[in-house]
């Protein structure tokens, strides 16, 4: 049996729940609501200590982190493949996974942090503030959420983060000159691109235009008709609300 504990369909969620969906697998799913921090409540850090999301259990088995969660459904269910045929393609896919999770998340993560999840922590009262903070596991995360509330991050980090997603839309727009997939064939490697940067190109209109990186914006709108990326868009938490349904605010929260 397949159990994903997960929040809405972004950033590390979103990239699980496309393999699964992709891969035609049934799971039970679990929503854990970030909006009111059930992933730092003691039910939720029993299943993951370090309080994040997505985590699949399966058959007792408690995997974490999202791309090693994509990697672990590559070999535990290698039916419908999402890595290439060959090993130096398959090691492009993860090249740029690694690529994605080390440089562009990141610095997505931080331009959506200080433009949006920094009006979340000033209108939040001081005190209670500190009492959400001091229930975060990782000291990462805690810094990250002082630093927001205080006076948020520097422009030199700032411009750094942009200049990194030029990199990208660089780097992309020519992996996507020699093949409409961006490691010769649909993998992991467009899940994990899409899931962090496909939904949010008109966010850096100067990096994402029709003319320096048309082949990522014809890229971007074919992996969101894709039935499973669809499905996934579409998904209702226990409320029945639709996942994708919070304020543009409280959504970058679940970025990371």
């Amino acid at each position: 049996m397949l159990a994903l504990y997960h929040a809405e369909p972004l950033a590390n969620t979103m990239k699980v729940l496309i393999a699964l969906e992709e891969k035609g697998l049934d799971f039970e799913s679990h929503y854990v609501d970030l909006h009111r921090f059930e992933q730092h409540e003691p039910a939720f850090l029993a299943i993951n200590p370090a309080g994040q999301v997505p985590v699949l259990v399966h058959d007792g088995q408690t995997i974490v982190e999202s791309t090693v969660i994509n990697e672990y459904l590559e070999e535990v269910f290698p039916q419908t493949p999402l890595l290439p045929g060959s090993p130096a393609a398959r090691a492009t896919a993860r090249a740029l996974n690694k690529f994605v999770d080390d440089v562009v998340m990141p610095s997505v993560s931080m331009i959506a942090w200080h433009h949006r999840v920094r009006k979340v922590a000033q209108r939040t009262d001081p005190a209670e503030m500190e009492r959400m903070i001091a229930r975060i596991p990782l000291a990462a995360q805690r810094a990250k959420w002082r630093t927001i509330a205080g006076a948020s991050f520097s422009e030199e980090e700032m411009a750094l983060s942009r200049e990194r997603i030029g990199e990208a839309a660089a780097r992309f727009e020519a992996a996507l000159a020699t093949s409409p997939w961006l490691a010769g064939a649909y993998s992991l490697a467009d899940i994990n691109a899409f899931s962090h940067v496909g939904a949010r190109l008109p966010w850096f209109p100067d990096a994402f235009n029709a003319h320096k990186t048309p082949r990522l914006l014809d890229w971007a709108d074919r992996m969101g008709a894709r039935p499973a990326v669809v499905r996934v868009q579409a998904m209702e938490n226990r409320t029945g609300q639709r996942l994708d349904g919070a304020a543009p605010i409280e959504r970058e929260v679940l970025a990371g």
